[in-house]
C-alpha cells in the first residue's frame, strides 16, 4: 500500500513539472511571437537592461542600427532583411479564423445559385448547408429565397466574396476575424507534455512487476490517451476553420432592386424616387389583384353557383308561403261571434 502511493506520488510530480514545463514553453512561443511583431525600436528598449551579449544580439540581428542613417541608407544589412523575413514568416503562421455574413438580392434566382455552387466546387470549397424555399404564384413579395452556408478556402474566400458582389445586389456584408494562435500554441504544448508523460509511463511499465502497481498505471495511461483525444480533435478543429473560412449566403428574389446609394441623396431626389416607389406600388397592387382574381376565379364561379341556387330557393318558399296564406277563407262575423260564445263553456 505505501508503495503504490509513493507511485501515485512519483506520477503527480511527473504530471505538475510537465505541465509547468508545457506553460513556460508557451508562455515563450507567444513572447517570441509578440516581440517578431514589435519594432526595432521597441525591441531596443525591451533589451537595454539585458547583459553586454543581449546588446550585441541586438546590433547584430538589425545590422547595427546605432550606426549613421546615411549608411544605412546607401547598404541595408543582410541581417535587417532577414529579421524582415522572420517577423513576415511569423505573421504568416499566424491561426486566424475568418467568417463573413452577406445578404444579397437578385432578379435572376436560378443563375445565381447555380453560380455560387460552380464557385464553391471551383475552389475547392463545400457546402455545409443549403436551404432554398418559395412561397404562392398569388403576390409578388412571395419570391423565393435561400441560405447557404458555404466553407471556402482561406487564400480564396476573397475572390469568391468579389464574385458574389459581382453577380448580385449586396444589401449587408459583414466580416469577423479572429487569431487563435495562442490557443493553438497552448493545446499543441498539452499534446506534447502528456505524450512524454505517457512515453515515461510506458517506461515505468516495462519494469513493474507489481499487480497493483501496473493497474495503477493502466489508469493513467488510459486518462492521457483521452485526454490526447480531446486535444487532437481540438487541433484539428482549428486547422480546419483557419484553412476554410465560412460564408454565410442569404439570397433574396424580387423585382426591384434596393438602391444601395453611398452618398447623401438630395430633396429632389428623394420626390423622385419617392415618386416612383408610389407609382411602382400601385402598379403591383393591381398586377397582383388581377392574378388573385384570376387564380381563385374557380372558386369565386363555385360559390356564385351555390348562392345564386339558395336565393332561387328561398325566393319560391316565400312564395308558396304567401300564396297559401291569401287563399285561406277569411272568417265571418258570426263564426267570431259563436267563438267568442263558446269561450266561456270551454274555459269551464
Amino acid at each position: 500500500m505505501k508503495r503504490k502511493r509513493i507511485l501515485n506520488l512519483v506520477i503527480a510530480m511527473m504530471a505538475a513539472v510537465l505541465f509547468m514545463t508545457a506553460c513556460s514553453s508557451a508562455n515563450k512561443t507567444a513572447s517570441d511571437i509578440d516581440m517578431s511583431t514589435s519594432s526595432p525600436e521597441e525591441m531596443a528598449s525591451n533589451t537595454s537592461t539585458d547583459d553586454g551579449k543581449g546588446k550585441q544580439d541586438f546590433d547584430t540581428n538589425f545590422g547595427g542600427m546605432n550606426g549613421s542613417a546615411e549608411s544605412e541608407a546607401e547598404a541595408p544589412s543582410s541581417d535587417t532583411k532577414s529579421a524582415g523575413t522572420g517577423t513576415s514568416a511569423v505573421q504568416s503562421n499566424e491561426k486566424i479564423i475568418r467568417t463573413f455574413f452577406m445578404e444579397v438580392e437578385t432578379q435572376e434566382f436560378d443563375s445565381l445559385i447555380s453560380r455560387i455552387n460552380s464557385d464553391i466546387n471551383r475552389m475547392g470549397g463545400y457546402v455545409e448547408s443549403s436551404d432554398i424555399s418559395g412561397r404562392s404564384y398569388s403576390y409578388e413579395n412571395a419570391n423565393r429565397y435561400g441560405n447557404i452556408v458555404a466553407r471556402v478556402p482561406s487564400d480564396k474566400v476573397d475572390e469568391f466574396v468579389n464574385t458574389v458582389d459581382e453577380n448580385a445586389n449586396v444589401v449587408i456584408k459583414q466580416e469577423s476575424t479572429e487569431n487563435i494562435s495562442l490557443q493553438y500554441i497552448e493545446t499543441e504544448s498539452k499534446i506534447e507534455t502528456l505524450q512524454i508523460e505517457q512515453e515515461r509511463l510506458y517506461a515505468l511499465l516495462e519494469k513493474e512487476d507489481s499487480l497493483e502497481d501496473i493497474i495503477v498505471l493502466e489508469n493513467r495511461l488510459s486518462e492521457i490517451r483521452y485526454e490526447l483525444q480531446n486535444h487532437q480533435s481540438q487541433l484539428r478543429y482549428y486547422d480546419n476553420k483557419v484553412a476554410y473560412s465560412t460564408i454565410t449566403l442569404s439570397i433574396n428574389e424580387v423585382e426591384k432592386l434596393t438602391p444601395v446609394s453611398e452618398q447623401k441623396e438630395t430633396l429632389g431626389t428623394r420626390i423622385k424616387n419617392g415618386l416612383g416607389n408610389t407609382m411602382y406600388n400601385l402598379s403591383s397592387g393591381f398586377q397582383n389583384f388581377f392574378v388573385w382574381l384570376i387564380v381563385n376565379l374557380p372558386y369565386l364561379l363555385i360559390w356564385g353557383v351555390i348562392i345564386t341556387i339558395i336565393v332561387i330557393v328561398s325566393r319560391r318558399g316565400i312564395k308558396k308561403y304567401n300564396a297559401k296564406k291569401d287563399s285561406a277563407p277569411m272568417p265571418t262575423r258570426v263564426d267570431q261571434l259563436k267563438t267568442d260564445w263558446n269561450t266561456p263553456e270551454e274555459k269551464k
